[in-house]
């Protein structure tokens, strides 16, 4: 899922900080305590996806599980991007359980997971001398560019 937003928000914190264009966006996000628009996607995604879970509607549970079972067979299903944004997380095999077996994901679990990994991130970048710090802007920045999903 590629989100053609970013390079547009970035450029608007650019602009209010008056930075130079080629300022290393993770710093710029850093700066106005901003994540990458995709984990904004990814929260929504998750609560849209418990939201499906407690409706009344026996044809919208079934629609949800039959997307959840062609994902195995169609890459373009809904919760294909939302099981592949899943990886990487701490607890991702018990968040891509609870999909599949159509269980609520309790978002305040979900929501440590996702801010620890953020974290972890900018911890790294932390611990880098002067001469890293450029690459691992260059990488963090590849990462960030990096769509959720496919």
């Amino acid at each position: 899922m590629d989100c053609t937003l970013q390079p547009v928000h970035m450029c608007l914190l650019k602009g209010i900080l008056g930075v130079k264009r080629t300022t290393p966006n993770w710093s710029v996000l850093r700066e106005c305590n901003q994540e990458p628009l995709q984990f904004y996607w990814f929260r929504e995604a998750v609560r849209f996806y418990n939201a499906l879970l407690c409706r009344d509607s026996g044809t919208l549970a079934q629609v949800l599980k039959a997307d959840i079972v062609m994902s195995t067979v169609n890459k373009k299903c809904w919760s294909v991007d939302l099981l592949d944004a899943l990886h990487g997380l701490g607890r991702s095999g018990d968040f891509q359980h609870r999909v599949r077996t159509l269980q609520m994901i309790p978002l305040s679990e979900f929501v440590v997971d996702v801010r620890k990994s953020f974290r972890s991130i900018w911890s790294q970048a932390n611990q880098l001398s002067n001469e890293d710090q450029t690459d691992k802007a260059a990488k963090y920045h590849n990462w960030v560019a990096l769509p959720l999903g496919r």
